[in-house]
């Protein structure tokens, strides 16, 4: 039944959508339309007063379902509880933290520098890029970089990444004779050296997974630098990979 237009105007009732800020208003039903499925009023009570631009692809979906049953009900497509069942569903989907898949490990690519290497082929420098195919096995491996000296000088080993990006973490697979890592440094995209790690080297035993948090760089790294004391754990210090995580989005 229409409403008389000498009668008082009937006064909106705002739904806050649920997961946004309170500023972000609502799309807003009349009382007269959840009541009796009453005609829409001049003033579009199913309109959205906020820039929907401002949100996620996810959240616009949402208001758009918000809209659409405000409409049906509205248009006395649906009933008041068919509506509310709907809003209800709606927030709960909103309000749902989304759950974000940790980002993947990238492994090094190159060999863009090394004090030494046992063989061009066996335990070469090239041996340490990809992921780990040693770890978590531990011993004297071909398929780990070994120096080709075991205990005459202190070394090193530097490798690159096909796709720079900022970081939160360094992972490094020591697979043999672990404990010798002195230092470790990233190389932004701007060249800078940053020393991400410097430790005590002490013998390891087993195979180990030494993890640097450096929390999420400011630049892209597009190297790692890995410095041995190997004159202070015996024996050849095999690398078996180094990984970088890159920061969450």
């Amino acid at each position: 039944m229409l409403v008389p237009s000498s009668s008082p105007p009937v006064l909106g009732k705002t739904l806050v959508l649920g997961g946004l800020a309170a500023s972000l208003v609502a799309v807003t039903v009349s009382s007269a339309a959840l009541a009796t499925h009453a005609p829409r009023q001049a003033v579009d009570p199913c309109a959205v007063s906020f820039d929907l631009a401002s949100l996620s692809q996810p959240d616009r979906a949402l208001v758009a379902r918000r809209s659409l049953a405000c409409a049906d009900v509205e248009h006395g497509r649906i009933s008041t509880a068919e509506y509310q069942k709907q809003v209800s569903a709606i927030d709960a989907a909103w309000t749902t933290p989304a759950v974000i898949a940790a980002p993947a490990m990238q492994w090094a690519a190159s060999v863009r520098g090394f004090s030494s290497q046992y063989t061009t082929a066996s335990w070469a420098a090239d041996r340490v890029l990809g992921a780990p195919d040693v770890f978590p096995a531990h011993g004297d491996n071909v398929n780990a970089w070994a120096s080709l000296g075991a205990d005459d000088k202190d070394e090193w080993l530097e490798v690159g990444y096909a796709q720079p990006t900022r970081i939160s973490a360094i992972e490094i697979f020591e697979t043999y004779n672990p404990g010798a890592i002195s230092a470790v440094e990233m190389i932004t995209a701007s060249g800078e050296h940053v020393t991400a790690y410097q430790g005590t080297p002490r013998a390891g035993g087993s195979a180990k997974k030494l993890h640097i948090d450096v929390g999420c760089t400011a630049e892209p790294i597009v190297a790692i630098n890995v410095r041995l004391a190997s004159r202070q754990v015996a024996g050849w210090n095999e690398l078996d990979a180094i990984g970088v995580s890159p920061c969450a989005q």
